[in-house]
């Protein structure tokens, strides 16, 4: 199958992050979604997330710069689950105590206009396990 247009999304949405456009990124999830913002706090909905990203773009001295590498895509029907490779760089921020390179896990929704929407953005991925453990 040809993700290029999912793998488009997620690249669209990563430059809308980086270049501080919160008012884009949010339209890249579904009304519901969820994000992890960090392991033990949760983001939902558009309003919410869009308010988190600011935050975290506060927190890494608005220097964020964000990006994906090797990606997993399983699909079925209009949901796909994508494991990819995330980067996380903050050129004004070197101290930061999470990981700048993670094993994200996203979740994705096609809506009916065949647009792809992030459900669940956890670029965590399975280190919440460990985080709650």
């Amino acid at each position: 199958m040809n993700y290029q247009a999912l793998k488009q999304e997620i690249h669209a949405a990563d430059q809308a992050i980086n270049n501080k456009d919160f008012d884009a990124v949010a339209k890249f999830y579904t009304n519901e979604a969820a994000l992890v913002v960090r392991p033990g706090l949760l983001a939902y909905g558009r309003s919410d997330i869009k308010e988190a990203h600011k935050k975290i773009s506060e927190y890494f001295n608005g220097s964020l710069e964000v990006s994906q590498g090797k990606m997993v895509i399983i699909e079925a029907g209009n949901t796909a689950l994508v494991l990819a490779k995330t980067f996380v760089k903050s050129p004004e921020k070197l101290d930061s105590e999470y990981s700048t390179e993670r094993d994200a896990i996203y979740v994705y929704v096609k809506d009916d206009k065949g647009k792809w929407l992030c459900a669940i953005d956890n670029s965590y991925g399975v280190e919440l396990l460990q985080k709650n453990a």
